[in-house]
């Protein structure tokens, strides 16, 4: 198996003692997991407004324990994860374990400093997540203090209970994606970078916020609930150029009835599944457009729209804007 152990303060030294403990180079705060022990890469990237994370993508090739350790120094960490699990995980928070067997986990959660964290799972799990640590007096800088105060303690104490407090959608996931994957030689890397973690961080804290606001809350669903409709949901927007499947193909492959998937769909992630799909279609011509290489009706004509105008108004109805407003000057002549 393998172990490994760090206090969960300083990513940037996380990254290195983990090197060593492979015996691997570094390569600009960046490792290569040896083939004995995975296929993949752990980074640890750092932004100018003082936030550090460690971007980890790796398939296991044998039994693995990755320990955070408490420490006297207050922090956060904000995990955004996915879990492809084959055989058996277990999340520990504090005292608290979640044992997990034969799924996919995609959440985001925070953690304390004051708690140990721990994944273990075996050999054939993939882990791919964005894991960004700041601490209470950084949070206070973009959020009211007293806010900040009353929900970091009341939802740390619920450790492990808070664990699938907010899935991963198609938002977060694109997010992630775009840090997992922005290139080294960027001109605008580290822009791109610090703009991406504090969309995660502010759309977390946000529904965080209106959430912990009702100390009666908690998600009416089980485990295997939400399991279903994050499988549901990850499928949906797996290709959001692609016609999706009809609520009842949906329903056969979840092996629920069609009401309680959309009475399920609606309770994690706040709309109707075709709602969904349609919010996801219109980020993903958002992100296309925001490239500068592609103009609006290429991007139209990807997604499915015959009619111009029907993609102009369902784009300025998500976003309250035009879709040439996102668009230089030279991409509107061409």
């Amino acid at each position: 198996m393998f172990d490994f152990e760090y206090t969960d303060t300083n990513y940037e030294q996380l990254v290195h003692a983990m090197g060593a403990a492979l015996k691997v180079p570094m390569q600009n705060d960046h490792l290569l997991f040896p083939e004995a022990i995975g296929a993949g890469t752990l980074r640890h990237v750092h932004v100018p407004n003082g936030l550090h994370a460690y971007l980890i993508d790796c398939t296991w090739h044998q039994d693995w324990h990755i320990h955070a350790s408490t420490s006297a120094v207050e922090y956060y960490t904000l995990r955004f994860d996915e879990l492809t699990v084959p055989n058996a995980l277990t999340i520990c928070i504090g005292d608290e374990k979640l044992r997990e067997k034969n799924t996919s986990k995609a959440f985001a959660y925070l953690t304390s400093s004051h708690y140990n964290w721990s994944y273990e799972g075996t050999e054939g799990c993939t882990y791919k997540g964005v894991n960004i640590v700041f601490s209470k007096k950084w949070l206070a800088q973009y959020f009211d203090v007293a806010r900040v105060d009353e929900v970091l303690s009341s939802y740390v104490s619920l450790k492990a209970e808070s664990i699938n407090i907010e899935p991963l959608d198609a938002r977060y996931r694109r997010w992630m994606k775009t840090i997992s994957h922005v290139e080294e030689g960027n001109p605008l890397r580290k822009t791109i970078l610090q703009n991406r973690m504090m969309l995660l961080i502010e759309r977390f804290f946000n529904s965080l916020f209106e959430k912990m606001s009702n100390p009666a809350y908690r998600l009416p669903l089980t485990h295997e609930d939400i399991a279903r409709v994050m499988h549901i949901e990850r499928l949906l927007t797996k290709n959001v150029l692609q016609t999706p499947p009809s609520i009842q193909q949906l329903a056969k492959i979840a092996a629920i009835s069609e009401s309680k998937l959309k009475k399920d769909f609606k309770t994690m992630y706040s709309f109707p599944i075709y709602e969904y799909f349609q919010k996801a279609r219109m980020h993903a011509a958002q992100d296309k457009l925001l490239t500068g290489k592609f103009s609006v009706k290429e991007v139209a004509m990807e997604l499915g729209y015959s009619n111009l105008s029907n993609f102009t108004i369902a784009f300025k109805k998500e976003f309250g804007i035009l879709p040439s407003q996102l668009l230089t000057p030279k991409k509107l002549s061409d």
